[in-house]
């Protein structure tokens, strides 16, 4: 019988060739998860740096809004914007990872605001010169609701029909919340604005998906104070403050976090005080050149002007102060100083 000859270690070069053909495909494996990951981390990085450089450039142009809104004072503007997310605090605006500085501009807006289109309104605060311009900053996509004691009643009335007419608002009684008649209607952010209605209230019927705040405005007293959403319906947050004007209304319903107003109100009383002391200033200047004629007297050391920068100094202001020394100057204005001829002070 032949015996077949078999080649010595052939089955240990089969193990060896399919043992490295193992480690083949798993370097191969892993090579390709690394080239895999780097090519991922570049398409992350660069799709950052456009969400960056998009969120910067929509600041830019933002900014520029703010700034053209700012100067045309009494007007209301419909502004269509990329779709975008705006997040405001005092001193700052933030889209994505830009953000800007507000610096001295007083802007009463809520903290978030999404969508792709804003609101500006600007009016001048008067007190009783103009100290500054107020722009108010919204969008569609928030509904102001304002709740009074009736759909008769004359101040509610007022406030709703003062408000911008491009606004998401809508007008009800205390009686049409309190029985749930009120509808979210698809708003994403609803802002109940109670007039002389009281300054707590159950939760709304049928909002518990929506993002919801609120502000108590009392009339009578001329205070308002802000309201939290809660598990058992809005309930005030932080302190009652005072409102003169109706600007500073205005501030509060547009305005949905009471330490952010309160920063923006310590602003515009600052500069409330240093426009004060420059007129006070001017008309001791201007003073001397008429000792001796009628208009002796109106000038040197003025006293409501005296009184209005020493109710400016710290904040909260001397609210009866400022409206007595503001009501004092509008009358010396109007009534004394152009009944006699007088350069005016203001």
């Amino acid at each position: 019988m032949t015996k077949r000859f078999r080649f010595p270690g052939r089955r240990s070069f089969g193990r060896k060739a399919q043992d490295e053909s193992q480690l083949n495909w798993i370097f191969i494996l892993i090579v390709g998860a690394v080239i895999l990951a780097f090519f991922t981390f570049i398409v992350v990085k660069q799709r950052a740096a456009s969400e960056a450089k998009f969120a910067g450039k929509v600041s830019q142009q933002l900014n520029t809004i703010l700034v053209g809104a700012k100067v045309s004072s009494g007007t209301v503007q419909d502004i269509p914007t990329p779709e975008l997310s705006i997040r405001f605090t005092c001193n700052d605006y933030y889209i994505g990872p830009a953000s800007q500085r507000l610096g001295g501009r007083i802007v009463f807006a809520p903290e978030f605001l999404e969508g792709d289109r804003l609101i500006t309104w600007t009016m001048d605060w008067n007190s009783p010169f103009k100290v500054t311009s107020f722009l108010y900053l919204t969008s569609p996509f928030v509904r102001y609701s304002i709740i009074g004691k009736s759909l008769d009643d004359p101040k509610t009335r007022n406030l709703f029909e003062s408000l911008p007419q491009k606004l998401n608002k809508r007008f009800f009684s205390i009686e049409d919340y309190n029985a749930g008649t009120i509808s979210e209607d698809g708003d994403k952010y609803v802002r109940f604005i109670f007039v002389d209605v009281g300054d707590s209230f159950n939760f709304p019927v049928g909002f518990d998906k929506v993002e919801i705040s609120g502000l108590t405005v009392n009339t009578n007293s001329h205070q308002l104070q802000f309201l939290v959403k809660s598990s058992s319906g809005l309930i005030t947050s932080g302190p009652k403050y005072t409102y003169i004007e109706p600007e500073v209304l205005y501030g509060g319903v547009f305005a949905d976090k009471y330490d952010n107003y309160e920063c923006i109100m310590k602003r515009a009383y600052s500069r409330l005080n240093m426009v004060s002391r420059v007129y006070l200033e001017r008309l001791n200047e201007i003073a001397p050149v008429y000792d001796a004629t009628n208009c002796e007297g109106f000038y040197r050391n003025n006293p409501n002007l005296d009184l209005l920068v020493k109710s400016t100094v710290n904040y909260p202001p001397d609210y009866p102060g400022v409206a007595d020394a503001k009501v004092a100057l509008e009358e010396t204005n109007i009534k004394k100083l152009q009944l006699l001829s007088c350069p005016l002070i203001y």
